[in-house]
């Protein structure tokens, strides 16, 4: 099987690690923005072949857009007339419904099923990539209503191989769930490392601090497009953070003993 992966930063670059180890006459073949990264990719062994022209994709059974999520439109609609009819083609972005709209485009929308593999570290980028970061984590995917998943039967079956659980998800659902349990924290994470940092040294800060702000670590520009993609859901969980945050602010003004406020949100987080 040959397997096109778009884009070779950190799910792309880790993706071909995990798929190129799983052996089973797999041929995976990258395709970067620019030569260095084309090097870059062979060099850490992630593909097998790579280039900079989507057209070196026509032969794929499965080509998966691992680009941000900025990228993804301009990058379905060259695939519109590349990839064959009887190809698909999935995503790993962390919001779904600009996606499934954009992937309208290609020659048989039914031939696309969104997909996030929920998976990733603070840092981006190649050099972070690693065969074994979906193990033990969901992958989800995003079908449209009434889509037939057969033709995806394989790809579940790789996406199993290399460690990850599919789960099937609606693309409303999902970008709900992922603006309170992902985008929140990000957006969370870095108002918290702004609010300390005008007032509190950071040498002194322990455990606690560190695991605060270790999301703040992350890629601005992609969570720069993410809330511009999933601004509705966001702003939502961003609403119902402060309303809790404001409970939590009054309560100690007043005084009041907070430990089973803190209990709740200990069983909350189990």
């Amino acid at each position: 099987m040959r397997v096109g992966i778009v884009g070779l930063g950190l799910i792309g670059g880790s993706l071909g690690l995990a798929l190129r180890r799983l052996g089973e006459s797999i041929e995976v073949l990258g395709v970067a923005h620019h030569p260095n990264g084309v090097a870059a990719a062979q060099q850490r062994g992630a593909v097998d072949r790579a280039s900079t022209n989507l057209r070196d994709l026509v032969d794929c059974e499965v080509v998966v857009v691992a680009t941000p999520i900025s990228q993804i439109r301009p990058v379905l609609e060259e695939l519109a007339g590349v990839v064959r009819r009887a190809s698909i083609v999935t995503d790993v972005a962390s919001v779904k419904r600009p996606v499934l709209e954009w992937a309208r485009c290609l020659p048989e929308p039914s031939q696309f099923l969104g997909g996030h593999p929920v998976a990733g570290k603070e840092r981006s980028g190649l050099n972070e990539s690693d065969a074994t970061l979906f193990r033990g984590e969901t992958w989800i995917f995003t079908p449209g209503d009434g889509q037939e998943l057969t033709p995806f039967d394989e790809w579940f079956r790789l996406v199993r191989a290399i460690g990850a659980r599919p789960k099937i998800l609606s693309a409303e659902v999902h970008d709900k769930q992922m603006a309170f349990l992902s985008h929140l924290a990000f957006t969370i994470s870095t108002a918290y490392a702004q609010t300390i940092r005008p007032v509190a040294d950071p040498e002194l800060g322990g455990p606690g601090y560190r695991g605060m702000v270790r999301l703040a670590e992350g890629d601005a520009p992609l969570y720069e497009d993410i809330t511009a993609t999933n601004r509705g859901p966001l702003v939502e969980a961003i609403d119902r953070f402060a309303d809790v945050l404001r409970d939590y602010r009054e309560r100690i003004d007043r005084g009041d003993r907070v430990g089973e406020l803190f209990r709740q949100g200990v069983h909350a987080a189990r």
